[in-house]
């Protein structure tokens, strides 16, 4: 089966691709190639959406795209299959069987039944997944912790719209079970009901709260705090800042130099870039530093990767283009993943200090506060300078306190003495 002219046909299931460890589902937001059409290893072949961006995936195989699983729309479970494309190999031999270890049972209708909108996996399947739903009704059943399965859809083919789980929750489709329905947020233990009115989770917001709990539950936090002089740094931003834009056409922020420093840091305290792991400290070896950016959409947090290899131009380089995709929604995986420490900067809304939560799997977390003039003493005088907070929060589990604190205070310096950095070329 599936010779073609003396050539063996093999097929293999393109998979809805992890895009990271928090990642459950994806949608499909369009499809680049067209069933019967050629695609090749690496190019382009559908867009997915996920919480924190559009991504591109690319082709896993050189071969005619056979059968699309799922259309533009379908929410899909990480690891499933979407597609599936025949591989042609030149020695003559047809084997459907002989596919690569790891890879799933051909999904090609008249080998495993399949359904091309809202299909699902072979195997059983329990779940909102298991049934016909548009991208809108998932969401809004996630929401509103309401079980597909037991609303009636009115679409195509019976299947579930948006309209129908809302209606669903007004009773016209049925009565939300005991076990979904919670007491009123607003009511006292005297039965008194406050006034108010309830915003359903989004999303993105369930996600963040799963990490921040997960954040509390695993990791041993302690945070450190030192108040740096930042003087220099925004002297020496000043004096740069005309060139660096005439030169790049970018504008010199101090997250770049903050990047730069913590960069800099981690190379001499590697313990810091680091991860947990039941057999031991895991350290890593790259350095990439995620920066939190926010958006409409939420907070997104672009990574620049080996951030310790490049001078403080390139970062603000790499750095304002990866803010301005977060912006228009465009960074792709390898601009979100991988990171191996964070820095969040709420300066801008006048924060002094917080307590930033670490991020698992990584070791440590640095909060940035505003950089304002404050009294400072200074050879016996009282006189005002520019100073900023900078809160270090890391997970106990893998470093102590006092290798922690030279750490913070090997970026303190840096920020305090940045023309240090000019030696080394900016």
């Amino acid at each position: 089966m599936g010779r073609k002219e003396g050539n063996a046909a093999v097929l293999k299931n393109v998979l809805m691709p992890t895009l990271g460890m928090d990642m459950e589902e994806a949608t499909i937001q369009s499809w680049l190639k067209q069933e019967g059409e050629q695609v090749r290893k690496g190019e382009p072949l559908l867009v997915v959406e996920t919480d924190k961006a559009a991504i591109e995936i690319e082709a896993p195989e050189t071969g005619l795209l056979r059968q699309i699983l799922h259309r533009a729309g379908a929410c899909v479970p990480v690891t499933h299959p979407i597609a599936v494309i025949e591989i042609t190999d030149s020695a003559g031999v047809s084997d459907i069987g002989c596919l690569p270890a790891g890879d799933q049972t051909p999904t090609l209708a008249g080998i495993t039944p399949t359904s091309r909108e809202g299909a699902t996996p072979p195997g059983p399947s329990v779940g909102p997944q298991a049934v016909r739903a548009s991208p809108a009704a998932r969401r809004v059943a996630r929401e509103l912790d309401i079980q597909l399965s037991q609303v009636k859809g009115t679409g195509p083919a019976g299947r579930i719209q948006g309209e129908d789980v809302h209606r669903f929750t007004e009773g016209a489709g049925g009565v939300v079970p005991a076990p979904h329905v919670s007491p009123s947020p607003g009511a006292l233990e005297s039965g008194v009901e406050l006034p108010g009115r309830l915003v359903p989770w989004g999303r993105k917001r369930r996600l963040i709260a799963q990490r921040m709990a997960q954040s509390a539950r695993t990791v041993a936090r302690i945070t450190l705090n030192l108040e740096v002089d930042a003087t220099e740094m925004v002297r020496l931003r000043a004096k740069l800042l005309p060139v660096v834009e005439a030169k790049y056409g970018v504008r010199l922020s101090y997250n770049d130099f903050l990047m730069k420093a913590v960069a800099t840091g981690l190379s001499e305290h590697r313990q810091l870039n680091a991860r947990w792991a039941e057999e031991g400290i895991y350290l890593v070896d790259p350095i990439d530093i995620g920066i939190a950016v926010a958006t409409e959409d939420g907070l997104v947090v672009p990574v620049i990767h080996d951030a310790d290899r490049k001078k403080l131009t390139e970062i603000s380089v790499e750095l304002g283009r990866l803010t301005r995709k977060a912006q228009t929604g465009q960074l792709d995986l390898k601009e979100i993943t991988g990171g191996t420490f964070t820095i969040t900067n709420l300066g801008a809304f006048g924060i002094d200090t917080f307590t930033p939560i670490v991020n698992p799997p990584e070791t440590g977390i640095l909060g940035v506060g505003r950089i304002a003039e404050r009294p400072v003493g200074r050879a016996g005088q009282i006189v005002l300078r520019q100073t900023m907070f900078l809160s270090l929060s890391v997970d106990h589990r893998i470093v102590d306190g006092a290798p922690a604190a030279r750490f913070l205070q090997r970026i303190g310096h840096l920020l305090e003495e940045p023309y240090s950095w000019l030696l080394e070329g900016v």
